[in-house]
């Protein structure tokens, strides 16, 4: 794809998101508040996220909620969905630590890697959100995070726009306060399988 494309690509998965909220607005509360209530633990916020995207999964296909398929998925993968999401907290805990020491000693080692750290992390999370995904559409966990690679490493301009992006709906969700429980979850998750699910790649 073309940097053009990208653009399209991402303008139009960011009006299927809001389409799909407006659509379906009862499906949108559900699933934002069930996946804000589930990651309140922060430990089970990988398994919440796989539920999110399969429903999501669901609605699109069915144009309903299929609570079996999102047990099917959760069944299949939650084990790897916690543990990915581990890996990313991880390395956040890490950038946040080394970006911390270097506001407090100004030591320009902590802030080379808090930088490298940081890319590494913000670069992660885009293949982490590819990977679940394609979790959500049964693929292994192999499959699943070689696939994430995979779209960002082929997709970089892509890439970009999809972290700027989710970025700009928590922060317009978070000014409108309620919204951020009520809908955001699900506009974030809707975009993310409308941009790199496999019908769209």
């Amino acid at each position: 794809m073309n940097t053009a494309d990208d653009v399209r690509s991402v303008h139009a998965g960011l009006g299927d998101a809001f389409r799909s909220a407006y659509h379906h607005s009862v499906a949108a509360v559900v699933v934002s508040l069930g996946w804000f209530v589930a990651s309140l633990p922060v430990v089970t916020v990988g398994p919440a996220t796989l539920a999110a995207y399969a429903a999501i999964q669901s609605l699109r296909e069915h144009g309903r909620v299929d609570r079996s398929e999102v047990r099917e998925a959760l069944a299949a993968n939650w084990h790897n969905a916690a543990l990915l999401s581990g890996v990313f907290v991880a390395f956040t805990v890490v950038t946040v630590a080394y970006a911390t020491q270097y506001f407090q000693t100004g030591g320009v080692q902590a802030g080379a890697l808090a930088v490298v750290v940081g890319y590494v992390t913000a670069h992660l999370a885009v293949v982490l959100v590819v990977a679940f995904v394609r979790l959500s559409e049964g693929a292994s966990v192999y499959e699943a995070v070689t696939g994430g690679y995979s779209w960002t490493v082929s997709r970089p301009f892509d890439t970009v726009l999809v972290g700027f992006v989710s970025l700009g709906l928590f922060a317009v969700s978070a000014l409108l306060t309620v919204t951020v429980c009520l809908v955001f979850p699900f506009l974030l998750f809707t975009f993310h399988v409308a941009v790199v699910g496999r019908h769209a790649t």
